[in-house]
């Protein structure tokens, strides 16, 4: 265990290592190639008394800046390359700021949720697809996620958690990565969307925002569900059923407590 944590984290230190040298790279060209010619063109252009053609100042200022052609000209754009290396650094850094802060809030909320346990606005999944009994896929699982969903959007929105079993344990996503065609975070949260889009209605997608977490080195999917201001109808075969939650479960109702509830609740 402690090996394979090592090794998670050795290769996501190599991938940040990566991605701050292609940032350096990056920022020092456009520091030789735009901000370099951009602020001496704009030298020139306020000297000249804003007559001259300023794109034609831009464009002799970037041949200046690729044609090394004195050693004057070499330090001005190593200079204004480590400028835009040192701007890079700094977008990059504050961006991995923000992007770590958003996952530690994350986080926390999903510690918060697996303590409280399963309620009326809290709800474990084990898998979206993948049968633990039966050791293959079964789509009636997928309609059990589905149903859920459609229940939070019409009570008033809850917390979807895949990759949890009934009493708040880490299971992972390992098996329904391998039963998708596109294994991976990717592929899981377009199957989710589709699975809202088909079975509840496209335009009903934007109230299921998807995100993934990593606990005991396995992923979990959090979906956060918003509550709908219509009502949201499973569609199965050739009839829509329409679903609440009642307590920690997801329940159906008929035709008259349907109409009755949506006055109610959805007016």
């Amino acid at each position: 265990m402690k090996l394979s944590k090592g090794i998670h984290y050795q290769k996501r230190a190599a991938l940040n290592r990566r991605d701050l040298l292609i940032a350096s790279v990056l920022g020092f060209a456009v520091g030789i190639l735009i901000i370099q010619p951009l602020g001496l063109s704009l030298f020139q252009y306020d000297q000249g008394g804003d007559v001259d053609n300023w794109w034609y100042l831009f464009k002799n200022a970037v041949g200046q800046a690729v044609g090394f052609s004195d050693m004057d000209q070499i330090l001005k754009n190593i200079l204004f390359g480590i400028m835009g290396s040192s701007l890079a650094l700094i977008f990059y850094t504050r961006k991995t700021i923000f992007r770590l802060n958003r996952e530690k809030v994350g986080v926390t909320l999903i510690r918060e949720l697996l303590d409280k346990g399963e309620n009326h606005e809290i709800e474990f999944k084990s898998t979206l697809r993948w049968d633990l009994l039966q050791g293959k896929v079964n789509k009636a699982l997928e309609m059990v996620v589905a149903k859920t969903i459609a229940g939070f959007m019409n009570t008033e929105g809850g917390h979807l958690i895949i990759g949890v079993d009934d009493e708040g344990r880490i299971l992972g996503l390992g098996q329904d990565y391998g039963a998708l065609k596109k294994p991976g975070k990717d592929g899981f949260e377009q199957y989710v969307m589709q699975l809202v889009s088909v079975n509840l209605g496209t335009h009903f997608c934007p109230l299921a925002k998807v995100a993934f977490y990593q606990f005991e080195e396995k992923d979990i999917c959090y979906v956060r569900i918003r509550k709908s201001q219509k009502p949201v109808y499973l569609n199965l075969g050739d009839r829509s059923h329409f679903f609440i939650r009642t307590g920690n479960g997801t329940r159906e109702l008929d035709m008259p407590e349907a109409l009755e509830y949506m006055e109610t609740h959805l007016n």
